[in-house]
């Protein structure tokens, strides 16, 4: 299943990766609400609910939780700014109020509440944009080969994400490279299907459909890479130690610069954006830094970006590209 490093922007248009369940400090009563106050407050919304959610995933993406909330705040603050967006302040701090309510498995789908949901803007299908609240469909499609975006409808169950996301509440197939809904926990899967957020498809084979069953969350756990063991949950920094019993074990996490990959039957990830550069195909090798606006990157040799960057393809299907950022101020 493909998984984007920053999820689909919606709502409160900010970027993340996708989730935890405390209430943010903020300033609905005020009565000169400012953008930087609704930003700052549904940032630390959305990055409490990835530090609940998907802690790995907010260590491997931003370090720490402060970083991930300066980071979203301030992409949130420019894209308020956006030309004819429809998103305004009080939208974004009613969103910073309900996001708290979101499940993980929702939150990682995005099947956003309603306050969270983008406005309708003014610009139709095929024009410009960086934001969803710019377009009349209330959803900006950028493709993985374009820094900016193109007002459309959102990708229904059979759209191809070759080189796009998938719409709310869908998700991608490696296989088939269309989006799919998700499978239920305890539903039939196979080689196209992609099991729900915190699921896995355990049993399936050439001749037998599997069953999407949960991850274990907990260290110790019993757990098997193969088709017919569970799996442990990664976006809780677990993976499945075979040299130890083939238990779930914790992810070590590493800076730029130190050691990365399989190491002693261990797993070491990379923090902050960091990428594990391995020599020679081999299991093991060092953390790299992100790099920034302008710079090279590849999503499976490296460097990638930093986030809010994101490495924009040279080609449809391929890996190289130019770390760009979605400039709210150039996509018009």
């Amino acid at each position: 299943m493909r998984r984007e490093i920053v999820s689909v922007l919606l709502g409160c248009s900010i970027a993340g990766l996708g989730g935890a369940l405390l209430s943010s400090a903020c300033s609905s009563g005020s009565s000169t609400l400012t953008a930087q106050q609704a930003c700052a407050d549904v940032a630390a919304a959305r990055c409490q609910k990835m530090e609940q959610c998907n802690p790995q995933g907010l260590i491997n993406t931003y370090g720490d939780l402060s970083t991930c909330e300066t980071k979203q705040s301030a992409t949130c603050v420019d894209n308020l700014a956006a030309p004819q967006t429809a998103n305004t302040p009080s939208h974004t701090e009613a969103c910073a109020q309900a996001f708290p309510s979101i499940s993980c498995s929702d939150n990682e789908l995005g099947n956003v509440p309603p306050a969270c949901q983008p406005p309708a803007g003014p610009r139709a299908n095929g024009s410009p944009c960086s934001v969803p609240g710019q377009c009349a469909s209330a959803y900006c499609i950028i493709a993985r080969t374009a820094a900016c975006g193109v007002c459309g409808a959102a990708p229904v169950v059979g759209s191809s994400c070759v080189n796009n996301a998938c719409g709310p509440g869908l998700l991608c197939s490696d296989v088939t490279n269309l989006c799919v809904a998700p499978v239920a926990s305890g539903g039939s899967c196979a080689d196209n299907s992609v099991c729900a957020p915190g699921t896995g498809c355990i049993g399936n084979s050439p001749t037998a459909a599997g069953t999407c069953l949960a991850l274990a969350t907990t260290q110790g756990a019993a757990c098997d890479p193969n088709d017919g063991g569970p799996r442990c949950d990664g976006r809780l920094g677990l993976y499945c130690n075979v040299p130890e019993g083939r238990i779930c074990d914790r992810i070590v996490n590493a800076a730029p610069t130190q050691e990365c990959g399989t190491v002693d039957g261990g797993v070491i990830d990379c923090i902050a954006g960091g990428f594990c550069q391995r020599l020679d195909g081999g299991r093991s090798g060092t953390c790299i830094a992100p790099v920034g606006n302008g710079l090279d990157c590849d999503t499976t040799d490296g460097p990638t970006c930093a986030v809010p960057a994101r490495c924009v393809l040279s080609i449809v299907g391929g890996t190289s590209g130019i770390c760009q950022t979605t400039n709210p101020a150039v996509c018009n």
